[in-house]
């Protein structure tokens, strides 16, 4: 599935082997099998928390923008800077949609509007120097690995022009030529990250993509998340089971005869994430989890702590659960191994009640019951930290707890 394997480029160490594991060549995957663990995201305070109960992780993840063409604060770059030094994966996400250059203001509308546009700029070749200090940074560590997101989570609505988004996918290919041909050494992986739903229309191609990147917060999972009390698990009522927490949808099986039928089955996961597996699979990609954290699970508004414990435990349960997944896809005829898909995942470690940097300095802190305002530390719960490290075992990832 992955391209040949090239003994020669740098290993990735398996510390619970204590040797040497080849990777694959331009996706830096393992070449036994095994998974990538990253910690994020922004600043050390994840690293740190993860760390106090865990060893060190094979890398960690950080957001650079294309408006300013620099980190988005100094956190991040101190926090790539660790990463980079010791030799680790780094993913960085290089951003505009959030703040796209030459936004002066307006609602999300106006926003988005320009954002398409950067995009369409991007893809004919402008902003290249906003690109200087990243690829100065790159080469300045040439152990470390670099998993570059070129934005993330992109939609039609941030990034296409028109239906058939050949704004991003010459941005994506401009910008990792540009990146190519000023980097010094094979240190980087590129990354399409989109929305669930919409991989296949903003595709960039097999020729320019490594990694193929989700985000799994509630809804990918079949939780529900809560925001102020109101109750949302991203699916329509008639498709959601409220007791098992989970989706239930239709594949394409047969009756008791033999005849093709819909078949109604409650799932763990979401049809698209599951779509995307397969559709990573079929064009030979490695997936990575590029985001990954617990949200706000509590029910009613009594619990204001922002703490997730028995929720959490589940949560964590069925993200492994993902990596390992065979079984039918909704809306798709068959049964799918999807087991050795997912090789990456980024685990969000920081306490989100006080913001994006997970830090209460007052700086920014989410409101007592919104979607946000969630501890995902795990050194906070034994329950979902004995089964995170659990996975980390059965999943056969690089660095165990």
């Amino acid at each position: 599935m992955l391209r040949r394997w090239v003994a020669a480029v740098a290993a990735l160490t398996t510390v619970a082997l204590g040797v040497a594991t080849p990777a694959a060549a331009s996706t830096f995957t393992p070449a036994d099998g095994s998974r990538l663990l990253f910690i994020g995201q922004s600043t050390t305070a994840a690293w740190n928390d993860y760390t106090s109960t865990a060893q060190a992780p094979a890398g960690g993840s950080v957001y650079y923008e294309v408006k300013s063409g620099n980190w988005v604060n100094d956190g991040h770059r101190q926090y790539a800077e660790l990463l980079a030094s010791q030799g680790k994966s780094v993913q960085i996400g290089v951003s505009w949609k959030d703040n796209p250059p030459g936004f002066t203001g307006g609602d999300e509308n106006a926003k988005a509007a320009r954002s398409r546009q950067v995009t369409a700029e991007l893809g004919a070749g402008q902003y290249t120097a906003q690109f200087d200090r990243l690829i100065a940074f790159v080469n300045q560590y040439p152990r470390a690995k670099f998993f570059l997101r070129l934005d993330y989570e992109v939609s039609s609505f941030y990034h296409c022009t028109d239906a058939s988004c050949t704004s991003y996918k010459s941005a994506f290919a401009r910008l990792k030529g540009l990146i190519d041909a000023r980097k010094r050494q094979d240190n980087v992986a590129y990354v399409f990250h989109p929305v669930r739903g919409e991989f296949e229309q903003l595709y960039p191609g097999d020729a320019v993509v490594d990694w193929i990147g989700v985000s799994i917060f509630a809804h990918e999972l079949c939780l529900p998340i809560y925001d102020n009390g109101y109750r949302y698990n991203g699916t329509p009522p008639q498709n959601y089971d409220v007791g098992a927490l989970q989706c239930r949808n239709a594949y394409l099986g047969k009756d008791q005869f033999g005849n093709p039928a819909a078949v109604w089955q409650n799932f763990d996961y979401d049809g698209n994430v599951l779509k995307m597996m397969r559709f990573a699979k079929d064009h030979g990609k490695p997936m990575i989890v590029a985001e990954s954290g617990m949200m706000n699970f509590t029910d009613n508004g009594s619990d204001t702590r922002g703490l997730e414990a028995a929720r959490g435990d589940l949560w964590v349960k069925r993200l492994f659960g993902l990596m390992s997944y065979r079984g039918p896809i909704p809306n798709e005829s068959g049964t799918y191994d999807l087991s050795q898909v997912i090789r990456a995942a980024v685990y969000i470690d920081l306490d989100f009640r006080y913001g994006w940097d997970g830090i209460a300095d007052g700086s920014f802190d989410f409101p007592v019951n919104s979607t946000w305002f969630v501890d995902g530390r795990l050194s906070q719960y034994a329950n979902a930290r004995s089964s995170f490290c659990a996975g980390l075992t059965a999943q056969r990832f690089t660095t165990p707890c």
